[in-house]
């Protein structure tokens, strides 16, 4: 034990005792001894350094969390982006088949055009009834 504090311990008791009175402690100022001084500027350092690894953990922590944001922000967009490109093919497959329909329509009405028209003539697909007449059994009844 140092000198400081074998005095403390002293005065302390005599206090307890009622030898001396309590106002003795309260004047007792201990001067620190340069190893007390040094002491407590390793306790400040070490204290400065855990702050500084919690403020990097922190840090660490804020700078992460924004990268998730981030990264989430972009797989979001990227979703999002897949969306339109789908819906924009739907809606070109559906006016791709709208057209087809429509031009359906303009070889139908063309082909009863043609088939009214005596100059153009029915056309069957291709089957001639005239040209396989010679075909058809002759009708006894």
């Amino acid at each position: 034990m140092r000198k400081d504090e074998i005095k403390r311990y002293v005065l302390e008791y005599l206090v307890d005792e009622s030898i001396l009175p309590s106002t003795v402690l309260e004047t007792l100022i201990t001067v620190p001894t340069d190893n007390a001084f040094e002491l407590k500027r390793l306790k400040m350092e070490m204290n400065k350094e855990v702050r500084l690894k919690e403020m990097e953990k922190e840090m660490q922590k804020e700078k992460e969390e924004r990268e998730m944001q981030m990264q989430k922000e972009k797989e979001e967009r990227e979703m999002q982006m897949q969306k339109e490109k789908e819906e924009t093919e739907m809606q070109i497959q559906r006016e791709e088949k709208a057209r087809e329909h429509e031009f359906r329509l303009k070889q139908l009405e063309l082909g009863v055009i043609k088939g009214s028209d005596p100059k153009i003539g029915l056309d069957t697909g291709g089957f001639d009834v005239s040209k396989h007449v010679k075909f058809v059994p002759k009708f006894r009844g």
